[in-house]
């Protein structure tokens, strides 16, 4: 089931943090002066199950199973690493789950911003807490190829009821499959809106350290729906497992070469979009 993760020099996921901790960066440098940021001491953590690894800031706790961690601060910070919602395609109603794989219905065709809010507002919802107030302070879509669906890097206010907060982070939506069905992936960081720009080096340190394994990254990007293989060309007789593998491989390598390394037409390959030819 293995032979179709090709080896590359950056995982994807990997790849995509980078894109990540350039916008905080960004962010933490139009909030406070131009200074040296002190390294940031990580302790090593993984998984139960393997499926990742992080550093975790001394005074902080981690926890994670299925390549996605949850770090949380002594001041109410939080980074949550890899986490992926469901989504079927149909009109968003707060706190209703639509059933089966997905953890929520949300119109497909919405702007990325508008998924990003429905999905807090679900999680929001099923906890039982007031909707959350959501304003962009910046929301830059990034170029990728269209097997990756959208993705953009995003800063917002967030008033949910308790002290205003400040999040950071990427968010991706991934095409709908042949059922209606879209992954959603998001990589953010959290603090008091007060203490954002000093905890920015803390969330760029993590992120940076985050680990997941290519075959896991793989999984974690096939549709929910593997894809039925075509009748004719190339992947005509596979079987909707070996094709679906193939697919999703296919989406690592173009997050990795698309997204973060942002190879241009000559070097991305076709599969991507490119003129270069597939591995």
């Amino acid at each position: 089931m293995q032979a179709f993760l090709r080896p590359r020099p950056l995982t994807s996921l990997l790849a995509l943090l980078l894109v990540l901790t350039a916008a905080l960066t960004q962010a933490a440098s139009a909030q406070t002066p131009t200074q040296p940021a002190p390294a940031v001491q990580l302790t090593p953590y993984t998984t139960p199950d393997q499926t990742a690894s992080a550093g975790v800031p001394s005074g902080w706790k981690a926890e994670g199973s299925q390549t996605t961690i949850t770090l949380t601060g002594p001041q109410n910070e939080s980074i949550i690493l890899g986490r992926v919602y469901i989504a079927r395609n149909a009109a968003f109603q707060a706190g209703q789950k639509p059933g089966g794989p997905a953890d929520l219905a949300m119109p497909y065709n919405a702007p990325l911003g508008q998924k990003l809010i429905m999905i807090y507002q679900q999680g929001y919802a099923l906890a039982g807490k007031p909707l959350p107030q959501i304003a962009f302070t910046s929301a830059t879509p990034l170029q990728v190829p269209a097997i990756l669906g959208q993705c953009g890097r995003f800063v917002a206010s967030l008033n949910g009821g308790g002290d205003p907060a400040k999040i950071m982070g990427i968010f991706c939506s991934f095409p709908n499959d042949s059922n209606g069905f879209s992954k959603n992936f998001l990589l953010v960081a959290q603090a008091p809106a007060a203490n954002a720009a000093q905890e920015a080096p803390i969330a760029q340190a993590v992120f940076s350290s985050y680990r997941i394994p290519q075959a896991m990254l793989a999984k974690k990007l096939a549709p929910v729906t593997l894809p039925p293989p075509p009748s004719s060309g190339p992947g005509a007789g596979m079987s909707s497992t070996l094709w679906g593998l193939q697919q999703s491989n296919i989406m690592a390598t173009c997050m990795d070469e698309g997204v973060i390394r942002e190879y241009g037409p000559r070097q991305l390959p076709r599969e991507c979009g490119g003129l270069a030819p597939n591995p």
